[in-house]
């Protein structure tokens, strides 16, 4: 189960400093007071007061989506469209500079004849290198939608920043959106798209320059394999690292300069340890990916000619596995993308404040000993566990969740036979609850799931989403320190 152990970025305590002058006024609100004690982080968190005193409230930009769309591939419903920025990085992908070692056998044994057991380790070697294509191939596709979301999100910001151009605190939060979505951008782009691209399209040169090496008996087969397991498969890789590392230094200097902003403005102790050890976080798989890119190409370079090469490899490869562990479960978020509202619509709510809320419903859901407010969640109740779920716009991935589990997959089926179009479901909350309101057993089925949903899935989105967040309010203090430092007479002489 998830917790918030999961995450270094999570129980950030509540700073007075920063919202002291929300304290509710009305009596209802001040009636939730005792219900929130309970969460054990005085002050109480303005918006998650206005939640349990059913204040309807609007997030700053995404709107809910209560429409959720399953249609069934192979046999498994999956969701029609992605509907959030995703961490989809495969796991997988940590594997591909090992293609650059599947020649090992042509280049070592690069002689006529071919020894016996040369050909069957090339054989091996130049199948390993074709397959790793699949996973680039793979990963590209899993990234592309990321970007083509951040894309459209981003030409909406714009549109939006345009339109509250003189709204000073909304056009803040637009440009830290705007800020933020340029790293991701940046990162989807260099160290995913890029790498998938340049490292995949290598691995086809090497896996055909390797099997065409066991043929080396005939002259041009032998110099077209050594062209294609040497020099051009392995420069593909070379560039790569060049790319990467510049990259990697601007990461290193953007979370650098963040980090000072965040030492020197921000006066909450606990939110600035927590946002400088995100930073560092940044900066030391920007270091590590970046000298490994650079260590990696020169050594597949060398591969061409020299054994030993391969020995300065093999900790390449390693550690590309480690940084890829290290994204996907301490740096990498899904999160819900802003949809296209309209700008009048768009209502603010400060970036600190989503951030304290998102830590205190995270604390409420995984810590046993702590409970939300009986208005905001009661988690014996499926009406509520569900409203929860639609508010906090995880609809989807508790959509996903139902046709994966084995326990559930059965009523989406059930449902499926029914609907107008063949394989595909429409997943509304009004539907669900019809689902579970139809019989005792679907009932108690939807209940128990959406318990564990909350309880592992919901904690790791709302870990997720706090790392976004953390992120956010890093740029918009690096950006008023950066503003000020600008408007400040004499500044630029």
């Amino acid at each position: 189960m998830a917790t918030p152990a999961d995450s270094s970025d999570t129980l950030i305590t509540p700073s007075p400093a920063h919202h002291h002058h929300h304290r509710p006024s009305s009596p209802r609100a001040m009636t939730t007071d005792v219900e929130l004690s309970v969460l054990e982080s005085p002050p109480v968190v303005p918006k998650l007061l206005r939640e349990a005193s059913d204040i309807t409230w609007q997030e700053t930009f995404e709107s809910t989506k209560d429409q959720v769309t399953l249609v069934r591939r192979r046999g498994i419903f999956r969701l029609h469209h992605q509907q959030q920025f995703k961490n989809s990085l495969l796991a997988s992908v940590g594997y591909l500079e090992l293609a650059n070692a599947g020649d090992f056998a042509a280049n070592v044994w690069n002689e006529i004849p071919v020894p016996r057991f040369a050909a069957v380790l090339m054989g091996i070697g130049g199948t390993l290198a074709l397959a790793m294509v699949l996973v680039a191939v793979q990963d590209f596709r899993l990234s592309w939608k990321n970007v083509k979301l951040l894309r459209a999100e981003r030409t909406h910001l714009q549109r939006l920043r345009q339109y509250h151009d003189k709204n000073v605190e909304l056009a803040r939060l637009i440009d830290s959106r705007l800020g933020v979505s340029v790293r991701e951008l940046g990162t989807e782009i260099v160290d995913r798209i890029v790498m998938d691209l340049l490292l995949g399209f290598g691995s086809i040169l090497v896996g055909v320059g390797t099997l065409m090496a066991i043929g080396g008996a005939n002259p041009r087969v032998f110099k077209a394999s050594n062209l294609l397991s040497g020099y051009i498969g392995n420069g593909l890789a070379a560039l790569f690292g060049l790319a990467n590392a510049a990259w990697s230094v601007c990461l290193i200097y953007r979370f650098w300069s963040h980090d000072a902003a965040v030492t020197a403005r921000e006066p909450s102790d606990d939110i600035r340890r927590r946002l400088h050890v995100r930073f560092r976080r940044f900066q030391w798989h920007a270091v590590a990916n970046g000298l490994n890119g650079l260590v990696a190409g020169a050594a597949s370079m060398v591969t061409a000619e020299r054994w030993w090469g391969y020995v300065v490899l093999i900790p390449c490869i390693i550690s590309l596995i480690l940084c890829n562990y290290f994204w996907r479960k301490k740096l990498g978020y899904d999160r819900p993308l802003l949809s296209d509202i309209s700008p009048a619509n768009v209502q603010l709510t400060p970036i600190l404040e989503d951030l304290e809320y998102v830590i205190a419903i995270q604390r409420g859901l995984a810590d046993p000993d702590a409970c939300l407010p009986t208005t905001i969640l009661q988690l014996d109740s499926f009406e509520s566990s569900l409203n929860f779920i639609v508010h906090n716009r995880i609809l989807d991935a508790y959509c996903e969740s139902l046709a994966r589990d084995k326990k559930t997959r059965h009523l989406l089926s059930d449902m499926s036979t029914q609907s107008s179009i063949p394989d595909q479901i429409t997943l509304t909350p009004e539907i669900i609850l019809r689902l579970s309101a139809s019989s005792r057993s679907n009932h108690t089925c939807l209940l128990n799931h959406a318990q564990r949903f909350l309880k592992k899935t919901g904690v790791r989105l709302l870990i997720d989403r706090e790392r976004h967040l953390l992120e956010l309010w890093g740029f918009a203090v690096w950006q008023d320190q950066t503003t000020t430092r600008t408007d400040t007479p004499g500044s630029n002489k």
